[in-house]
């Protein structure tokens, strides 16, 4: 059955979750980039060169296809848009630019694998769709599932926490460019508010999940993965807030100085990794059980074990360089051999499942 399906029905059942092997790619590649500098394994460089390259093509691939879905089948598109699940992957869009356009300046330029104007220009091009992208849904997605009358409380799992993610993956995405002097007046006012609709999401979202997760059972192992998404928005809050500190140091005047503003994120910064390290391990153990009494089949949600990960380690990454603790370090290059190993693994089986088309088949819960 799946060896009869058309390129026609292919594009009929793509799903915006294919963007989360976008985002995923790159953020294993920032990883590596920090990693390679961090512990002077300078071969790792030519590794995080070639996934930010990899995750470039991707989403041309990925986004041709989608487009291709959203001109050919909008009222599918639609659906997605209004599904009380499916509607939160469109988040991934926005963070695969918003990654990309950090990768570009963080990897490829740092390593001189491409010329430093074109590098720049298209920084600025993958932020510009991911800030337009990401405002969009920042609008719809709510309002999509506010006015929804499909949407139960059982429905409120990890990847819910997609579109703060979202937010302030776009913020850091604006800083990088920032401190490039690329838009700094605009980043610098307009990423101060964008923090407001992140960080309060992300607590409503928070409330939202905790308070399914006590009193409803266990959800779908189909779903299972999105567990792992939680550690997502510790990771990107930190170095969203980290960037805009070091942002406004470079910066120099505005309505709050540097270094109040860094005392404050030094605070938030051990404080909600506190608590990061606290789903982690919860999460485990959560897997643990799903694997003991289910299977976890694979679908592409196999992808939200990679993303939250890697953007986790570079997160203690930047915690490391505030808390001066020198175990920090050995914590970042378990969070890269985590990812990597995951990435390899979820890649490979993407492939086999391209392969025998089984990719394109959509899994009962988001359809």
């Amino acid at each position: 059955m799946n060896e009869k399906l058309t390129f026609n029905e292919i594009i009929e059942t793509f799903e915006s979750r294919w963007f989360m092997s976008v985002m995923s790619t790159a953020a294993v590649g920032i990883l590596t980039e920090i990693i390679a500098q961090k512990f002077s394994f300078y071969w790792l460089k030519l590794f995080a060169n070639a996934l930010v390259f990899l995750a470039i093509f991707l989403i041309l691939i990925i986004g041709t296809i989608f487009l291709l879905r959203l001109f050919k089948f909008p009222q599918k598109v639609l659906q997605d848009l209004q599904h009380p699940i499916a509607a939160n992957f469109f988040a991934g869009i926005n963070i695969s630019f918003a990654v990309l356009s950090s990768a570009v300046l963080n990897v490829l330029l740092v390593n001189k694998a491409i010329e430093y104007s074109l590098g720049l220009k298209l920084a600025e091009i993958f932020y510009l769709f991911s800030l337009i992208i990401g405002l969009f849904l920042l609008i719809t997605v709510p309002v999509m599932l506010i006015i929804s009358k499909k949407v139960e409380t059982k429905h409120a799992l990890g990847i819910w926490f997609l579109p703060p993610v979202g937010m302030f993956v776009v913020i850091f995405a604006g800083n990088f460019l920032a401190m490039h002097n690329v838009m700094k007046d605009f980043i610098l006012h307009f990423n101060f508010f964008l923090f407001g609709p992140a960080s309060m999401l992300y607590l409503l979202i928070l409330s939202l999940i905790y308070y399914r997760l006590k009193f409803h059972p266990l959800p779908a192992p189909e779903v299972a993965p999105s567990f792992v998404i939680g550690l997502a928005p510790v990771g990107v809050s930190v170095i969203a807030f980290m960037t805009y500190a070091l942002l406004l140091k470079k910066s120099g005047e505005f309505f709050i100085d540097f270094e109040t503003f860094l005392d404050l994120v030094k605070i938030y910064s051990i404080a909600i990794y506190g608590f990061g390290f606290w789903w982690f391990f919860v999460t485990a153990i959560i897997l643990s059980y799903y694997l003991i009494k289910h299977k976890i089949p694979y679908t592409l949600g196999f992808w939200a074990f990679v993303f939250p990960v890697a953007a986790f380690g570079i997160g203690v990454s930047f915690v490391a360089k505030i808390s001066n603790f020198y175990f920090m370090k050995w914590i970042v290059l378990f969070f890269w051999t985590l990812s990597v190993m995951i990435w390899s693994f979820v890649f490979i089986k993407t492939i086999i499942s391209i392969i025998n088309k089984k990719a394109f088949i959509r899994p009962k819960v988001i359809n």
